[in-house]
């Protein structure tokens, strides 16, 4: 099947380790270039837009879009407090990452006016459907289609990135997270 997203971490590290490149020091450039460049998705190419790579590594990356996913459509609340960000993976199937801004110095913690100030949390989607079946949800009524790769759920970091600095990151649950725990596991260790 290949790799589908250079946000693969596991697969993108034994990759570049088969050519002879350093992973430990190329693929955080690699993510790097794709993460500030990423508007440039239709016109990519490596050599113009992540310069300073091994040559071997680009033709491994060749082979490899910047991005697997693409941003479908967005939807802004009124108050611009939400963001609703609709991503279509690389096989045709949709997932949803939701971007929340608020202000943590509202309200009061043991008394006192909170510390911190503006943050957007990015809820981000790890699976396309649900197993559980519930009626009274949408995503329950269209069953399971798949489990996200690390790669995938990244992908919606960087979307979400062209809208917001995103501060913290969380878990849609649709169903069980053990469904998808492998993906979930390595999204957070590798990065």
């Amino acid at each position: 099947m290949g790799i589908r997203s250079v946000f693969d971490a596991g697969e993108m590290r034994r990759e570049l380790e088969k050519c002879g490149v350093d992973p430990d020091k190329f693929l955080p450039l690699v993510w790097k270039h794709v993460i500030l460049k990423s508007n440039h998705h239709s016109d990519w190419d490596w050599q113009n837009h992540a310069p300073s790579l091994p040559s071997p590594a680009y033709s491994l990356l060749r082979s490899i879009p910047p991005l697997s996913s693409s941003l479908h459509s967005v939807f802004h609340s009124n108050d611009n407090v939400t963001s609703k960000l609709l991503i279509k993976l690389h096989n045709g199937a949709f997932v949803e990452a939701v971007i929340m801004r608020y202000d943590t110095r509202l309200g009061k913690y043991a008394g006192k006016p909170r510390p911190g100030g503006l943050r957007a949390t990015l809820c981000i989607s790890s699976q396309v459907g649900c197993k559980m079946g519930c009626k009274f949800c949408a995503t329950g009524t269209m069953g399971f289609k798949s489990s996200l790769t690390s790669g995938e759920i990244v992908e919606q970091l960087v979307h979400a990135s062209r809208f917001s600095q995103i501060r913290n990151v969380v878990f849609m649950v649709y169903s069980d997270c053990l469904f998808v725990y492998k993906s979930l596991d390595f999204f957070a260790a590798s990065y």
